[in-house]
């Protein structure tokens, strides 16, 4: 079996992470719904709404 790189393991985490946090919310009664985003439209969304609230 091949080794993952840094970019996969990260994804991975990141997957992994979005998913317990769904379930954690999920036990709690809240349900949220889900947001996918890849890295370049997250700092794309962040910079938007930095644009926002930074003023």
């Amino acid at each position: 079996m091949k080794k993952l790189t840094d970019k996969q393991k990260s994804r991975l985490w990141e997957q992994t992470r979005s998913a317990n946090f769904q379930a954690s919310r999920r036990l709690e009664g809240t349900e949220t719904p889900l947001i996918t985003l890849d890295s370049e439209q997250a700092l794309a969304r962040l910079e938007a709404l930095r644009g926002q609230y930074e003023r």
